[in-house]
């Protein structure tokens, strides 16, 4: 006897009309055609015990199926809420110390320098840091050689390409390295610097640094120094 699987049915309603065809089948839609199975067969030909029994263990397996998917839904969602309110305890205990995190965009303040960071995963041969105004538009290359697999900080003056100083606001950057032979190494923006204070947004908490918010999934490391990487003047 065939068992039933991935069958679509129509719900006829008391007017004649139709409820939507669905190829899902859940554990109430797999009982009703067990009943009606029952209703409607042969009784000079009743269903073989054996093939009775099968579907009833399908049925029971269906069922315990679906209790586990809806533990495990409700498991994850408890697991997220208890994850975010310890974040969001902990957050406030985080200021003032140096924080790394993955992330690219920084504030540039007028007439001062800022630094930029990044982590290599294996030593390069050729850098190229590119930075990027608030409209996307290119604001300064910055090209380096010979550096080590790790992390590492430019000092950044301010200029443009040509030596122009440009007006202070929001920036962001991306590193390209390679190796002698053009093979490319595998780079992360970071954002290092003092966790000046904590900011809540849709009960979610993010640091601020260098006032930027600093999402704490993307944190990599808190410590009470500075950072300890290796920094190059521009």
């Amino acid at each position: 006897m065939a068992y039933i699987s991935d069958v679509s049915f129509f719900n006829p309603t008391h007017d004649g009309t139709t409820y939507e065809a669905s190829s899902e089948l859940d554990k109430n839609d797999f009982l009703q055609l067990l009943v009606t199975q029952l209703q409607f067969q042969d009784p000079l030909e009743p269903m073989a015990d054996t093939d009775f029994i099968a579907q009833l263990a399908q049925f029971s397996q269906l069922e315990s199926l679906s209790n586990m998917s809806e533990t495990l839904d409700t498991n994850s969602e408890i697991s997220y809420i208890m994850s975010q309110t310890i974040a969001n305890t902990m957050a406030p205990s985080l200021i003032g110390k140096t924080v790394v995190a993955a992330g690219s965009e920084f504030t540039l303040a007028e007439e001062e320098s800022t630094e930029i960071s990044f982590n290599l995963d294996a030593s390069a041969a050729t850098v190229t840091v590119n930075i990027y105004d608030e409209n996307g538009d290119l604001a300064r290359t910055i090209e380096m050689e010979d550096l080590a697999g790790g992390d590492h900080t430019i000092e950044w003056d301010g200029t443009n390409n040509s030596g122009t100083a440009l007006a202070p606001g929001s920036y962001s950057f991306e590193v390209h390295a390679s190796t002698a032979a053009g093979d490319e190494i595998e780079s992360e923006e970071r954002v290092i610097g003092v966790i000046e204070k904590v900011k809540y947004v849709d009960g979610q908490a993010y640091l601020i640094v260098g006032g930027y918010k600093v999402n704490l999934s993307t944190v990599i490391e808190v410590v009470d120094q500075g950072s300890q990487a290796t920094t190059h003047q521009s």
